[in-house]
């Protein structure tokens, strides 16, 4: 099962450089490749209206493949990330209202920030990065959400180097990959 990580990975990344702060993590401003890996156990949070429209046996097939995946070795995934002063500037706000991130400590080269989500999806966490030089991080990433036996849980681990100071294209992430919409195609 191939979770979005790369997805959950940048916005953890830059929750963590752009948390409020006097002090803030010193790195570089540009490209990072970042290696990451993650574990997970137990059943991702659905949505309830997803959840109804399951029949028993749908259900029962989903938690038999999601258990099955999470006892495969994870894969490292590497993907690039460009950091920019506006991500280091403008404060994190999360898409939901009911999870907050809390800045527990941040230094020049270490910061932790603890997560935490009280509506109708329950959950808490905590972020861990380091950055040994501006140009290298480590992180750890430690999940939970829901309760009992199917409780999410996600750890993982993450590493980043810095490539330079030219994001190139990784600006461009959220633009179509046809960008030369005004050529003629040859015939």
């Amino acid at each position: 099962m191939n979770i979005p990580r790369s997805m959950a990975l940048a916005a953890l990344l830059l929750t963590t450089l752009s948390a409020a702060g006097a002090e803030r993590l010193n790195v570089k401003l540009g490209l990072w490749e970042m290696t990451s890996i993650m574990r997970f156990s137990g059943v991702p949070p659905l949505p309830k209206e997803l959840v109804d429209k399951m029949t028993p046996e749908q259900r029962a097939k989903m938690i038999a493949d999601l258990k099955a995946a999470a006892a495969e070795e994870p894969e490292e995934e590497v993907s690039s990330e460009c950091i920019t002063q506006e991500d280091l500037d403008k404060p994190f706000s999360s898409a939901d209202d009911d999870c907050t991130q809390t800045v527990v400590r941040t230094t020049r080269n270490t910061q932790e920030i603890r997560m935490s989500c009280t509506g109708k999806i329950k959950g808490s966490g905590l972020f861990r990065v380091t950055t040994p030089t501006p140009e290298t991080m480590t992180g750890e990433l430690d999940l939970k959400t829901g309760e009992g036996p199917d409780a999410f849980t996600l750890k993982g681990k993450i590493k980043g180097r810095w490539l330079g100071p030219d994001c190139g294209d990784e600006d461009d992430d959220d633009m179509d990959d046809d960008e030369n919409t005004d050529e003629i195609p040859e015939q």
